[in-house]
């Protein structure tokens, strides 16, 4: 991150975090063999790019974090949800790759070589366990069904699969939405169609039919929007 915000023109440093971290995530999976628990990821460090940014208290260190918060936060608010009041903060220069937590020494890794290799060695870890059965991230038991969204779906790979959806008034004119939750880029990953059933005078329910394209596990959301409520 900080190589990417270097080649952009920034100058980001880095704050470290030491403590008994224990942060929600909706990437560890609620069957988690962690000791922390279901749904929460433990820490013994952290560390975040951070820049300084002008606001109108002045000059303030922010965050950029994104397996913490969608966007850039203040330095305290990071550390705060970080689930240790007793957590020390500790800032470094950008090139800083490893930070000794009792005296402060530093790696550097200048050429990215044992980022690759450390990358490498997650991506992989991520791997086994989305072939297991718990599947790929996100995990539906640790998230929060959103507003306009019916249900959380998962497909195996290239598996085709039907939902219905019963009690919408047939005066309404609703729209279906298949988002993917999985991340994978370069193709499409889901397709899906709708049919109707008129089940009474007043009341119709949908059959969605959705179909992973890829070869790869695909968690999804199914959202909705009604247009016209007459």
């Amino acid at each position: 991150m900080c190589r990417l915000m270097i080649a952009d023109g920034a100058q980001p440093d880095k704050v470290w975090i030491y403590g008994n971290l224990k942060v929600n995530s909706i990437n560890e999976p609620a069957a988690s063999e962690s000791m922390c628990g279901e749904c929460i990821v433990c820490w013994g460090w952290h560390v975040a790019p951070t820049l300084q940014v002008s606001t109108f208290n002045g000059v303030e260190t922010w965050v950029v974090d994104p397996s913490l918060f969608p966007e850039a936060v203040p330095q305290a608010t990071w550390g705060s949800v970080q689930g240790d009041p007793m957590a020390v903060l500790e800032a470094s220069s950008a090139d800083a790759y490893f930070r000794n937590k009792g005296g402060g020494s530093t790696s550097t890794d200048p050429t990215y070589t044992q980022t690759a290799v450390d990358l490498a060695n997650y991506r992989n870890i991520l791997m086994l366990r989305s072939a297991g059965p718990e599947g790929p991230p996100p995990y539906f038991p640790c998230m929060t069904l959103p507003p306009g969204a019916q249900w959380f779906g998962s497909l195996a790979p290239n598996q085709t699969h039907t939902w219905f959806t019963w009690g919408w008034g047939a005066q309404w004119h609703v729209v279906w939405n298949m988002m993917a939750l999985t991340e994978c880029r370069g193709a499409p990953q889901i397709t899906w169609k709708v049919e109707v059933e008129r089940a009474n005078a007043t009341d119709c329910t949908y059959w969605i039919t959705v179909t992973n394209l890829t070869s790869d596990p695909v968690k999804f959301v199914g959202r909705y929007d009604v247009l016209s409520w007459s």
